[in-house]
Formats: structure tokens, sequence, C-alpha cells
């Protein structure tokens, strides 16, 4: 079975896409807070998987080359805003009373605060450009049709080589990061296709439980990676230790998900996904 996907419903989601991202991009600009930054930075990338599905020759069009790079620039700043909240966060729970940690929160904060008023610099500046359009007559089905299984399977191949990696190893932390995004760049790119396809959310929740997880890893990697660099005294490192038994945790959870509720499945969840194009 393919992923059969026709010019006008590439182009009427792709719209969609831009006019949420546009909306949130206002809703950024006047209130730069948790939600905003996270609504902006899923609509950046259901954006980024429209425009990566065009054909070479309207892909690379400057209007749409502009925007995206532009995009890209905000949605990689706010990851680092993101990773200043999840500090923060960690921080403020496990150590109250701490002064090292207190101080360490308001240094956070200070540096969130440098970075969103760059962030809001290029959110203006995106918001200037003009939103990019094509036309549902420019794109040819079969162009369009190989563009994206070209993509999808590209995207399924790495989360198919990666898994047997992340699970056996939970040092490996790139890996691990690298099969999320993965993960989410693959449901984004399913969700282009027509809602008459009923075997997506299938796969679509199984990418979103596979996210979850990883990103729950993610923050605890993130965290971790900040108070070694810190050089926090030994004599206040209790946080670090919890974040790796916290961390442990969610790996083994993630490890038992995968062998036992995927796992039986596994070969057909790929296989599945792979049978969807029609390459």
């Amino acid at each position: 079975m393919s992923l059969l996907i026709s010019p006008k419903e590439f182009i009427t989601k792709m719209q969609d896409n831009m006019q949420r991202l546009d909306k949130r991009i206002n809703n950024y600009i006047i209130d730069p807070n948790v939600d905003n930054i996270h609504d902006i930075r899923t609509s950046i990338r259901r954006v980024d998987a429209s425009f990566r599905s065009l054909p070479k020759k309207i892909r690379k069009r400057d209007k749409i080359c502009d925007y995206i790079t532009t995009s890209k620039q905000l949605f990689k700043i706010n990851s680092t805003i993101r990773d200043c909240d999840i500090i923060c966060e960690e921080l403020e729970r496990h150590a109250l009373d701490s002064v090292i940690y207190s101080k360490l929160t308001r240094s956070l904060k200070r540096e969130k605060d440098a970075k969103i008023k760059k962030a809001k610099k290029i959110a203006l500046s995106l918001n200037e450009l003009s939103v990019p359009r094509v036309d549902e007559g420019e794109i040819c089905q079969k162009k369009l049709q190989q563009r994206f299984n070209k993509v999808v399977t590209k995207i399924i191949q790495k989360i198919e080589l990666s898994f047997p990696i992340v699970i056996t190893n939970s040092n490996k932390i790139e890996e691990l990061h690298e099969m999320r995004k993965n993960c989410k760049k693959l449901r984004y790119m399913l969700e282009i296709l027509p809602d008459d396809k009923k075997e997506i959310p299938k796969t679509i929740i199984e990418l979103e439980k596979l996210q979850d997880m990883l990103g729950s890893i993610h923050d605890n990697d993130i965290v971790i990676a900040y108070l070694k660099g810190a050089r926090v005294p030994k004599a206040d490192q209790s946080i670090l230790k919890n974040e790796f038994l916290e961390r442990n945790h969610k790996y083994e959870e993630f490890v038992q998900f995968c062998k036992n509720d995927l796992s039986n499945s596994k070969q057909n969840f790929f296989n599945d996904m792979i049978s969807f194009i029609n390459v």
C-alpha cells in the first residue's frame, strides 16, 4: 500500500501549517512563555516537513530558503531557551534550600532572558518575511510523491539502524537524541498525509510514545551535562545523583517498552512503515 498524496491535499496541509506558524509567531512576540515556546517549535517542525517534501525546483526558491533558514534559527535558539527552563525546573525541584543551586538558577534565568531578547528579534524578522506561496498547479504529482517517499524512507531507515544501538547501550546519548528527532520528523511527515489514511494514526501513536520516552531521558541528560560543567562541589552533588537515578530508571522503562510492547511487533512496525511507501 502506498501513501498517495495529491498536490491539492498537500497544499492544503502546507498552508494550514504556515498559517499556524504565522499566528504563533505573533503570540510568541507578545509573550515568549513556556507554552508559546513549545507551540512555535512544533509549528516550525511542521512547516519544515512541508517544505522538505517539495520538489527540488520549488524547495530551492530564494523566498522559501530564506523563510526556512530564519525559522530554523528561531527554532535553534528556542531549543536552548527550553533547556534553560528544564535545568531551572530540576534545580528548583531538588534543591530549593541550596545556596549553590540558587545561584545557578539565577544565572540560568539571566542567560534565558538574554536569549529571549535575541529570539524575539529573529521572530520579528521572520514575521516581516512574506509567507512563501506555492500554487497547486506548480506541483507535479509524480515529483511530489517521489520526494515525499524519499524523505520518509530515509528517516525510517535511520530509526531502524539506530534502534538496536539505543536499546543495548544507555550511554549512547547522541544516538538516543537523534532517534528522538527522527521519530519527530517521521511523525510530522506522516501528518501531512490525508486524514482518511486509517493506518497512519496507529503509527503516529507509536512514534509519540517513543519520542516522549526519549524526550524525558534527554531532559535528564541536559541537566546532567549542565551540572557536570558547572563543577558543583561533591558535598552538593545530591541532585546530580538523583538525575542519574531518574535517567537510568527512565532508560530501563524505555528498553522494556521496546522489548515487550514494541519488540513483538517491532519488525512489523518498521515493515509496515516501509510498506506504506511506494518507493
